[in-house]
């Protein structure tokens, strides 16, 4: 699945937790290492986003929530965390 920059709501600098999204352990474990590992590639030049599809395209392609790595305005990476 193709993200794109319009989907990018806001930059996230600290680590999401298991309280904020009311999760099981291990779903909320995977979410944070998901965004753990971007933090770490993002390195001085780059930036964590959280994104989420628009409502628009859920009837097609459900709702996509996750995390971007963006450099310079583009999507270099991004991880899926849920697909409703």
């Amino acid at each position: 699945m193709k993200i794109i920059e319009e989907w990018l709501t806001e930059r996230v600098d600290n680590a999401p937790t298991s309280y904020a999204r009311h999760l099981p352990d291990m779903a909320a474990l995977r979410i944070r290492m998901a965004w753990q590992k971007l933090q770490r590639q993002a390195g001085d030049d780059g930036e964590v986003w959280a994104f989420q599809n628009p409502p628009s395209t859920w009837k097609k392609q459900g709702k996509l929530t996750g995390y971007a790595l963006v450099r310079e305005g583009k999507i270099v990476e991004a991880v899926t965390v849920a697909n409703t």
